[in-house]
């Protein structure tokens, strides 16, 4: 799942598998020079460090790029131990300088510290139909967790960011999320600021009731005045995922259809036979070998990489793979995400949280893998 810690798949990494690849299906694990890079900010020291959940891009005209984050820890090291003295429950922000091929750096965005990127949401109920407010400390919190962001092309200034709203209760020691809504806000990255939203389109009910997840929609994709966006959901998951859905949804792209209602009917991604949909999650973009559909098979970091001739599909697999460095030992891997304007015609490169990267609970980090 996109925008903060993924939950709901709970068993020992020694237990992971993945499905058999087709003898037809190349499979592989990365040889790049390019692993488990960090993405790090001028922020961080080596005694300050900055772990976050997911990592979308969005490259802007000026030749920097935006990467908006999840759930964000600040943690600070005294000695040999590390503490987290500041967490920010939704999202961050780094502008970075980046070049194709290259892992990218840059600075907190837009205060250069960490702070909240996305407005927390005031109208998120509890999951259990009491009607009580999602809020510490009934629940842990409530946030809009970004699922996706483009460059408008009617106004390059602006930048659309997709989001979920999320009710996160804990349970014991075990965070449960609930996923209540969805909406959009579209910023102005010149002047730092929003121009319009947040949006909720799908707004969380008082009952508390989970938004259907072909309606969870991210990575929009703008082309011949429309605009396409994806969702998923895992029906059959146990460490890894056996049987889904991939649903996409294009729409004018103009306010008016992302406001209404009636524009977002989510309609099954075909694929090609005899290739079924195992998503925990999906990531999909225009790279410089094409169209490219990521999908994460497992919480161990397997992956599969579909590609189409249009955003309609049908969708036909490429190849599978395992990300560096994941199963790690102690903890799954989690958040992949595409970044096109970093990749090259031969290799994709993905952003993962990887627990054994960064201390003490793990970074955002790199990888180029093979297209």
């Amino acid at each position: 799942m996109r925008g903060g810690v993924a939950v709901g798949v709970v068993a020992s990494i020694a237990a992971l598998c993945a499905p058999a690849a087709s003898a037809s299906v190349a499979s592989s694990r990365a040889t790049s020079k390019v692993e488990l890079v960090q993405v790090r900010s001028s922020f961080e020291t080596t005694t300050r460090s900055v772990s976050r959940d997911i990592g979308i891009s969005v490259p802007l005209p000026d030749g920097h790029a935006m990467w908006i984050f999840g759930d964000t820890g600040i943690w600070q090291r005294s000695g040999t131990r590390w503490t987290e003295p500041k967490f920010i429950d939704g999202s961050s922000a780094l502008l970075v300088n980046y070049q194709r091929g290259q892992v990218p750096r840059g600075g907190e965005f837009p205060t250069g510290k960490p702070t909240r990127f996305v407005a927390v949401p005031t109208n998120v109920y509890m999951p259990n139909g009491s009607g009580r407010k999602c809020q510490y400390p009934t629940a842990a919190f409530a946030a809009r967790w970004p699922t996706g962001a483009a460059v408008v092309p009617t106004n390059d200034s602006q930048v659309l960011i997709t989001y979920s709203v999320v009710c996160v209760v804990h349970e014991a020691t075990i965070p449960v999320i609930s996923s209540a809504g969805w909406g959009y806000e579209l910023y102005n990255w010149r002047k730092h600021r929003v121009v319009r939203g947040p949006r909720e389109v799908f707004v969380p009910r008082h009952n508390g009731a989970k938004l259907k997840p072909s309606l969870l929609f991210g990575d929009p994709i703008y082309s011949d005045g429309n605009l396409t966006m994806f969702s998923s959901h895992c029906t059959q998951a146990f460490v890894g995922c056996a049987s889904g859905h991939v649903w996409s949804v294009t729409i004018p792209a103009t306010t008016a259809a992302l406001d209404h209602l009636g524009s977002y009917p989510p309609r099954e991604l075909p694929i090609e036979a005899p290739s079924r949909w195992q998503a925990l999650g999906v990531s999909v973009g225009n790279f410089p070998s094409g169209l490219r559909l990521i999908e994460t098979t497992s919480i161990g970091g397997d992956y599969r990489i579909f590609s189409a001739p249009t955003v309609a599909g049908p969708w036909h697999l490429e190849r599978t793979g395992t990300l560096p460095g994941c199963p790690s030992r102690t903890r799954f891997c989690f958040a992949l995400e595409g970044h096109p304007e970093l990749s090259t015609p031969t290799e994709l490169f993905v952003s993962y949280k990887h627990p054994g990267t960064g201390p003490p609970v793990g970074h955002i980090v790199v990888s180029a893998i093979p297209d």
